[in-house]
């Protein structure tokens, strides 16, 4: 067997590597990608507006494509179906975007396939294949499913690294939700989203409706959700949350609980049991909401000049929670002021919040502040 192929951390600090190349910038990268969603939803209307505008090199939702031959394998539609689809979203069809409707299986006859058609049309730059399910042979139930997922996307994104392309695959959601991770609705299992280096979930607000969410997660993207709606047949951004928009969306209703106690309150000492019951909740386990202290402390509590300790004592761990308060030192506004600022979804009647009037801020926080640990 070959040695492994090393590299010394200087020699790949100084190489000349050329840098991920974008179809749609900071939202599509060469590589292996995945648009996931509910079936008949819109997902195919959006992946032909998408071809139509990256072989015209035309801007999607205003962010620059780059230039390219582009091939669609329909494999769920007639020539009939694309045609007027094309003539709804086009007056003026490029020569340079390829379509098929039908292709061999992976692990078969489509690798190969594949292969032929970079070599025919070297300006490809990104093939669609819509969808994943018709092109995988059936599998038996002895068959472990993670396993043959993953060995079948690596064997797409082998192809697509190797050629410098995206291989872009249209695939559906299950019928189960994860509330809690949209990429989990994904069907199959998490080998199809470890593969991808971009991975999309389209979701509809009301499935008869014409909004829908369409969150997107990559190695080389940042991860952000576009609020849609579908406007004779492209589906429209009206609304982007970023990244960090999305950790403030994610931030638990247990940290709002503590802060706004503190507001009231100024401090607290017990076990995290008695604190939970001293918040009214009662459908979260005390060493999740540990975790929670540590993992939003900077987003939530840091910016108020709030801290906390825990300590393991012989009775089990305890937990403190203050405010720091020296009015002397500052002059500016209320801490029930920043809070609402901070977080203007918490206020009520007019950006007012139903709290107390708080002891001053004494000092702006400095960034990276680690929190107190006994």
């Amino acid at each position: 067997m070959d040695e492994i192929e090393l590299i010394d951390a200087e020699t790949l600090y100084y190489e000349a590597l050329s840098q991920q190349k974008m179809l749609i910038e900071g939202l599509l990268s060469r590589g292996l990608a995945i648009l996931s969603g509910d079936a008949k939803i819109g997902k195919s209307w959006m992946v032909l507006w998408f071809c139509l505008q990256i072989s015209k090199g035309e801007p999607i939702w205003g962010i620059p494509t780059s230039k390219c031959d582009v091939v669609y394998l329909a494999l769920e539609d007639s020539k009939a179906r694309i045609q007027q689809r094309m003539q709804e979203l086009t007056d003026d069809p490029p020569d340079n975007l390829h379509y098929g409707f039908s292709c061999g299986k992976l692990g078969a006859e489509l690798e190969s396939q594949i292969r032929t058609v970079i070599s025919k049309y070297p300006a490809l730059g990104i093939l669609f294949i819509d969808t994943l399910q018709m092109v995988r042979e059936g599998s038996s139930a002895k068959t472990n499913l993670y396993a043959q997922d993953y060995k079948d996307l690596s064997a797409l994104k082998q192809l697509a690294d190797e050629h410098g392309i995206c291989i872009f695959l249209v695939h559906h959601n299950r019928k189960e939700k994860d509330s809690g991770n949209v990429f989990n609705d994904m069907s199959g299992s998490m080998g199809i989203s470890g593969v991808a280096d971009t991975c999309m979930v389209l979701q509809k607000d009301n499935r008869f409706g014409n909004t829908a969410t369409l969150s997107i997660t990559g190695r080389d993207v940042e991860e952000r959700q576009l609020k849609l709606v579908m406007d004779k047949n492209v589906w429209q951004v009206t609304e982007e949350i970023t990244s960090e928009k999305l950790r403030r969306q994610a931030i638990p209703e247990f940290m709002f609980r503590v802060a706004e106690m503190l507001l009231r309150e100024q401090s607290f000492g017990g076990s995290m049991t008695e604190l939970l019951q001293h918040l009214g909740i009662a459908d979260l386990k005390p060493n999740v909401a540990s975790r929670y202290l540590t993992q939003y402390y900077g987003e939530v509590l840091e910016p108020l000049r709030m801290g906390f300790s825990i300590s393991r004592k012989s009775a089990g761990r305890l937990v403190g929670l203050w405010m720091d308060v020296d009015p002397d030192d500052y002059d500016g506004p209320e801490r029930s002021e920043i809070y609402a600022s901070l977080f203007p979804e918490r206020a009520k009647h007019d950006g007012q919040l139903s709290l107390p009037a708080a002891a001053s801020l004494p000092s702006q926080p400095s960034l990276g502040k680690e929190p107190e640990q006994a």
